[in-house]
């Protein structure tokens, strides 16, 4: 046996790593001029699962199997430019680049200078480039170097690799344990500390404006796969940062409201059949560039969605977060296999994201175009039935029994394609609160998610439930726990002032909605719903000011609205306008509108201390099955008429009995269960 064998048989048994890295290594330079030969295939040659690969390559070197591939063919572009009498293009495509303009922007960006500079260069000033040991374990170009192989044997080049994996390995070890301060690594001990990310809105560089809804469609996408891995602490939703697009904000003071650590930023670019995204983490604290990348592919679906996943292996990577198997498996789904679906839905997801009238009438035509064309598109049938059942809720666009019917319709096909899917399960259990009134299922699912908590950013169950019922501290938890994850949805801030409310906490609550409506005064649905709340702490004036804006600054005028006007010109002693808003709610009845009419006018007479008046508004609303009924346990306006019998059949009729939960009376009002 050779003196070569016995030192490649020594360090085998000495490092597993190093066994690995020898196999992939071997299995990239087989499949070399292969541009098709990417981490799936790699997983596969050495017998592993994509999600294990990941994790075992990530341990040792540091770097996602993606990064591994493409800077192994890096590495070898550089020996094959020194050594042979080859054009920069030619070596792209005998490494495995299918674009040579993507090849040259790569090997800039590892080098620091063009593949066409390489014979210009000496040997001396290409071996200065390469990194000591300290900055491999910072930004980890690669496991190994070619660029710096000595003549002789194939073999011994590779068991110089792997004694270079294995310093790294140790560098990175002895940092981890005993050498934190003598390492420089740029934010890495920061991050390590409070993995917490917020993935601003992707610029749309493509030169077509409407061509916007690719960019914020792959800036959720990457933010929706974020969220599935645990060990990455706090990830902010894209309906929360979506109102950074366009800002003069620098990274801290975004950071600082968004309350994360890292930012990320980038923007896409489309050249012919090619998408390109451009990718920069930034410390947010120091403003230190954390890392960079530039992701290319074809625009067809299955190969977005293998860059949705590699972009989020990068970003965890390094962040230091750890992909579980199962986490991988989930980040790995394809939603879809034919690309003018996922065009067509992230087009209807722009829509949706407007929330008025005209945006999700457009909405809705664009996911029934990607459903017609892949009938097992889940997220698509997710997507119109959001449309459909929040339309039909308090915002009075649709009819309440036809959104429902059509919501609920889509809910349960895309529950029966996909059974463990926990978003289409939670919008489905709200729709049998608010529309049907299923109390009895509803709490059942409610009991289960608070056993097994479940991180809702549209909390109607862990909230509105709750709170509706008298679970006033169980609401108040639950949006404790979720601002953890996202301090920067308004209306996670408004139900937390909710539930305060609701306990008698009115100072705590005032206090939280004085601080957070500067920051969500653009939101039309906390606007709405502190406007409400502000009347009911008798912040007049504030309640006006929100009301004011709501109606000049956005197009929808839902009977919520109506009533609040109807409210202040009864109080301001303006019969004549109260009046006028008492018709157009009336009317909106008569024309069997959505956003509970009936309720709101009940409501008025309420505040009017009209009780006959009241009751029989609440028969209609009952009659007409209006959402608005789940607010007959809470409403502060019909405390006085808890010990009537009428209310406590209709609290009977409603379903709150169903569940064990007794009814209040005015004694009892500000208890919680």
């Amino acid at each position: 046996m050779s003196s070569d064998e016995n030192l490649d048989k020594g360090f085998h048994a000495k490092s597993m790593g190093g066994t690995l890295v020898e196999q992939l290594t071997k299995e990239i330079e087989v499949h070399l001029n292969n541009d098709q030969f990417g981490v799936d295939s790699l997983a596969q040659a050495v017998g592993m699962s994509r999600s294990s690969l990941h994790r075992k390559l990530h341990k040792i070197v540091g770097v996602s199997t993606s990064q591994f591939i493409r800077e192994y063919r890096l590495k070898r572009a550089l020996e094959l430019l020194r050594e042979e009498d080859v054009t920069a293009s030619e070596v792209a495509y005998r490494v495995g680049f299918s674009s040579a303009t993507y090849f040259s922007t790569s090997f800039h960006k590892f080098y620091g200078y063009t593949p066409g500079e390489v014979k210009s260069r000496g040997a001396e000033d290409i071996e200065g480039r390469e990194l000591s040991i300290t900055e491999t374990a910072q930004v980890m170009p690669a496991p190994f170097d070619l660029s710096k192989k000595p003549k002789g044997s194939y073999k011994k080049s590779l068991i110089l690799s792997v004694l270079l994996v294995a310093i790294v390995s140790t560098a990175l070890f002895l940092y981890s344990t005993t050498s934190k301060k003598n390492i420089e690594t740029k934010g890495l001990e920061k991050l390590i500390v409070e993995k917490s990310i917020a993935v601003l809105p992707f610029k749309n560089w493509t030169g077509d404006p409407n061509l916007e809804y690719i960019s914020d469609g792959m800036t959720d996408a990457v933010i929706s796969r974020l969220t599935k891995i645990n060990s990455i602490d706090k990830v902010i939703p894209f309906t929360s940062t979506i109102k950074y697009k366009e800002t003069n904000r620098s990274a801290q003071e975004i950071a600082t409201e968004l309350g994360v650590t890292n930012l990320l930023q980038g923007n896409l670019q489309i050249s012919g059949d090619q998408i390109k995204i451009n990718l920069q983490m930034i410390d947010s604290r120091t403003n230190d560039h954390l890392w960079s990348e530039e992701y290319v592919r074809e625009w067809r679906s299955d190969e977005i969605f293998k860059m949705q996943t590699e972009v989020v292996e990068g970003i965890a990577a390094n962040m230091n977060a750890v992909i579980a198997d199962n986490e991988l498996d989930n980040i790995q789904k394809v939603p879809t296999k034919s690309k003018q679906a996922y065009s067509y839905y992230l087009q209807a997801e722009f829509q949706k994201n407007k929330a008025n009238e005209l945006s999700y009438s457009n909405a809705v035509a664009l996911y029934e175009k990607a459903i017609a064309i892949d009938p097992n598109f889940v997220d698509a049938y997710r997507g119109q039935a959001m449309v459909w059942s929040f339309g039909g809720l308090v915002w009075g666009i649709y009819d309440e029994r036809v959104a429902w019917r059509n919501a609920k319709e889509l809910l349960e096909k895309a529950f029966k394609l996909d059974p463990t899917n926990m978003e289409v399960e939670e919008e489905l259990y709200s729709g049998y609160f608010f529309y049907d009134w299923r109390f009895e299922e509803v709490e059942k699912y409610y009991q289960r998610i608070l056993k097994d908590s479940f991180i809702d950013n549209t909390p109607s169950i862990n909230a509105d439930y709750a709170i509706k019922t008298g679970r006033y501290q169980n609401a108040l938890n639950a949006m404790n726990e979720v601002i953890l994850t996202d301090s920067s949805s308004g209306f996670l801030f408004f139900f937390k002032a909710e539930a305060l409310f609701f306990l008698g906490k009115n100072e705590e609550a005032l206090e939280l909605l004085n601080n957070t409506y500067s920051l969500h005064s653009d939101n039309w649905f906390y606007l709405r719903e502190s406007a409400k709340l502000n009347y009911y702490l008798q912040e007049y004036q504030k309640s006006k000011k929100q009301l004011h804006k709501l109606l000049t600054q956005f197009p929808d005028y839902p009977p919520i609205l109506m009533w609040l006007n109807a409210v202040y010109a009864q109080m301001d002693g303006n019969t004549v306008d109260a009046s006028k808003y008492l018709a157009e709610l009336e009317s909106k009845y008569e024309n069997r509108s959505s956003g509970s009419p009936a309720w709101f006018m009940a409501l008025f007479y309420s505040t009017q201390k009209n009780y006959e008046k009241t009751f029989e508004w609440l028969q209609r609303s009952y009659d007409r099955h209006e959402v608005e009924m789940t607010w007959l346990r809470e409403e502060p306006l019909l405390v006085p008429l808890r010990n009537d019998p009428r209310y406590i059949s209709l609290y009977d009729k409603v379903g709150f009995s169903s569940i064990g939960i007794p009814i209040k009376t005015s004694s009892n009002s500000n208890s919680s269960n």
